[in-house]
This record gives C-alpha cells, sequence and structure tokens, in this order.
C-alpha cells in the first residue's frame, strides 16, 4: 500500500480525534469542518483525479450564491439549481449513447 493511500485510510480516524479534542475545547462549530477532510483527502494527496462536472458547478454555483449574496433568504431559494441536474443528465449524459450502443451490440449477437 503506498503512502498516498495510508494518509487516505487514516484521514477519518484523525478527523475524529482532532474533532473531539477542539469539542472539549468548545470549538464544536468550526471544528466539523475538519470531517470535509475525508472526502476531500483523495484529491489533496492525488490518488484520485477532480473531473469538473456539471454536478460540481452546480454545487459550487449555490454555494457561492449562498455567502456572496446579501439576502437573508438566500440559501433557501438557491437549492432549485439543483433540480436542473437531473434535466441535464437525461438531456446531455454521454454515457447513455455508450450504454444504448451495447446494449444494440449484444441484440446484434444473439439474432
Amino acid at each position: 500500500m503506498s503512502w498516498r493511500k495510508k494518509i487516505v485510510a487514516i484521514t477519518p480516524f484523525v478527523c475524529t480525534i482532532a474533532f473531539i479534542i477542539l469539542l472539549e475545547l468548545g470549538y464544536a462549530h468550526p471544528g466539523w469542518l475538519l470531517f470535509l477532510l475525508i472526502p476531500i483527502m483523495p484529491f489533496l494527496v492525488g490518488v484520485k483525479q477532480i473531473r469538473y462536472s456539471y454536478s460540481v458547478i452546480v454545487a459550487l454555483l449555490y454555494i457561492a450564491i449562498g455567502f456572496l449574496t446579501k439576502w437573508s433568504w438566500r440559501w433557501h431559494p438557491g437549492w432549485v439549481i439543483f433540480l436542473t441536474i437531473p434535466i441535464y443528465e437525461i438531456l446531455f449524459n454521454p454515457k447513455d449513447k455508450a450504454i444504448a450502443k451495447k446494449e444494440f451490440e449484444y441484440e446484434d449477437e444473439t439474432v
């Protein structure tokens, strides 16, 4: 096992210990952000590469709208943009074409 995979494997344990320490010190609110390291760590150490997709762009847009607007209701109506993800995937997903092509090839082999 490479050192990168070892770091990814130990990240949940380290985050939990660090959170407990911060909890005892009275910093539970910012401390929960440590748990965001668990899904991010494979990208930070280079085990996986980030693929930009429509879903990632929508999530970043939602966060930007929430933090950068000065309206008090900014988070509530913003979730509606997440409804565009399945619409986009249905209309523009190239994986469906590959699956349909494979199904067509299997049908040709059985005839």
